[in-house]
């Protein structure tokens, strides 16, 4: 009886780890939505990823490394617009190494990134999304960003 007990609390064990790996995958592949929709400049597909009311915070570190950063903030609305009505090549960002942490519904995605417009990079930062779990899915309800120049790249 021991046995079995034991067996069973390692597969639930097992179980439980594969079930957060899967959500945490989930919430990230949400931020890998949104970058898509980014590279093809749909207004439409960067909202389908948005929880309403969603705000984003950018960090624009000066060109030289030196100074204050300066910062902004904008609704979701605003940040789909402005990349929507972009012209010129894709916009290409790519988080390197994400991590996601679950709690409940509630998800954060973090980690660095490259932002390349067309094969020509522009910027590199570092990227934190959360997001809320809803029926449909995981909703990004805010972000923040910096915005950097003198980074590796990769």
């Amino acid at each position: 009886m021991n046995k079995q007990l034991l067996a069973g609390a390692i597969l639930l064990a097992a179980a439980t780890a594969i079930f957060a790996q899967d959500e945490k995958q989930a919430a990230i592949g949400t931020v890998d939505q949104l970058f898509a929709a980014m590279k093809a400049k749909s207004a439409e597909q960067i909202k389908a990823v948005f929880a309403p009311d969603v705000h984003f915070l950018a960090i624009d570190k000066p060109r030289d490394g030196k100074g204050i950063s300066k910062s902004r903030v904008m609704t979701g609305e605003a940040f789909a617009k402005m990349i929507s009505e972009a012209k010129g090549p894709d916009f290409i960002e790519k988080m390197i190494s994400p991590e996601a942490r679950i709690s409940g519904d509630m998800a954060v995605v973090s980690g660095r990134y490259t932002f390349y417009v067309g094969e020509k990079f522009s910027h590199c930062g570092t990227d934190t999304f959360n997001l809320v779990r809803t029926e449909a899915g995981w909703k990004i309800v805010q972000g923040a960003f910096t915005l950097e120049f003198q980074c590796e790249r990769s």
